[in-house]
């Protein structure tokens, strides 16, 4: 091969080296462009779901849970605070109605307010959760033909479970949840289930029961400032057990709702014909004392806090007399006598039910509005007597 021929085969390969090299950097830069593209389709992708949840997740309203434990609150002081819907146990375990739940019920029932009921369950039988949805759906019925009712299972009924010889797994505590919700569904309610990150974790089968169930409504457990984008798939927020609020004595739980059942919140109609007999009582007692509505008629004893009850409500103040350093007779009649038996029942006292608001019906008074969370100023008015109805 002469010189010249291998000069020229050097320079061919330096050619289709330099060809090589341009193609390959043209494909590089096409898949770089590329992926660019992907990335940022998938960011605005992101940035759109974004925007699109935290439109969904808007708050719509905040409310507490109560039970017991909470003592009497309050149910109008709450309201007038700006909570939108109660949650209230409604019981727990094997048909155990929570000793507040009649007397928040009633409250809430009549004066608007939407709830949320739920039921703690101590169920280790999907037999057992299905039972307990029944004793909710029982108590829920008093007062509303449709309302949400939450399944609470916790570390409290695991526990429960193993000392019955129950170790609790996924698929059991998923089965039970099945049982309680679909009974809730089944009846007409609106099923919730109460459940934080571990529980969603390592106990329900989220996806078994949207299956079976087509949807659930998660009411989600976490105490922290913000809720973390990936957990923000919910419906209500359990966002704090340490708040505070006018009507509820020490610290409550407090959530928070995206999601708004108002429309899936119906009151039982048949209500309005049982009377409450607190205040079926008052009314008796105010027209027998003379108090008249705004167009001079006597009260309708119906046992309903209206408009006409509210109205003459305001226009009693029950009080002692200050005389020297004591306090004496002042208000007398029938509404005191009302006043004092419901102070008994309230307190568990024996103050004399003789119609004479005296220095004894003042310290009853005193102590009935300290325990009911109320303006402690010994003058039984509209607050004081309202609180007396549901109480």
């Amino acid at each position: 091969m002469t010189a010249s021929g291998v000069f020229c085969m050097q320079g061919t390969d330096k050619c289709v080296r330099d060809i090589f090299a341009s193609c390959i950097f043209y494909i590089e830069l096409y898949y770089y462009i590329g992926r660019q593209r992907h990335r940022n389709r998938r960011r605005n992708c992101s940035e759109r779901r974004q925007a699109e949840r935290k439109a969904m997740k808007k708050v719509l309203y905040e409310g507490p849970d109560i039970s017991m434990h909470n003592g009497a609150v309050d149910i109008k002081r709450v309201r007038d605070a700006g909570y939108g819907r109660i949650g209230i146990r409604a019981g727990y375990g094997r048909g155990n109605v929570d000793e507040r739940y009649i007397s928040n019920a009633l409250a809430c029932y009549n004066l608007g307010v939407d709830v949320l009921l739920y039921w703690f369950s101590y169920a280790y039988t999907g037999e057992m959760a299905a039972a307990e949805a029944g004793y909710a759906i029982a108590q829920a019925a008093k007062y509303w033909r449709r309302c949400p009712i939450a399944y609470d299972f916790e570390y409290a009924s695991v526990n429960y479970a193993r000392k019955n010889g129950v170790a609790v797994t996924r698929e059991l505590c998923t089965e039970m949840a099945a049982a309680f919700l679909g009974r809730i569904r089944e009846a007409g309610y609106i099923p919730v289930l109460y459940a934080n990150r571990d529980y969603l974790r390592n106990y329900f089968d989220m996806g078994r029961l949207t299956e079976e169930l087509g949807s659930v409504y998660v009411w989600y457990a976490r105490y922290s400032p913000a809720l973390p984008e990936k957990e923000a798939d919910i419906d209500i927020w359990q966002y704090t057990s340490g708040g505070r609020m006018p009507g509820v004595r020490g610290r409550v739980d407090i959530s928070r709702y995206y999601t708004d059942f108002s429309e899936d919140t119906v009151a039982e109609d048949e209500i309005k014909k049982r009377r409450n007999i607190n205040i079926a009582e008052f009314q008796e007692a105010a027209n027998a004392d003379g108090y008249r509505d705004r167009q001079g008629k006597e009260l309708a004893a119906d046992g309903i806090d209206g408009a006409k009850t509210q109205y003459v409500r305001g226009q009693i103040l029950l009080k002692a007399k200050r005389s020297g350093g004591d306090y004496v007779t002042g208000s007398t009649g029938q509404v005191v006598r009302w006043w004092q038996r419901r102070c008994n029942e309230i307190l568990g006292r024996r103050q004399a039910v003789d119609g004479k608001y005296g220095r004894a019906a003042r310290a009853a008074t005193i102590a009935l509005q300290k325990r009911l969370n109320l303006a402690a100023d010994g003058i039984a008015g509209y607050n004081s007597i309202q609180a007396a109805f549901y109480n």
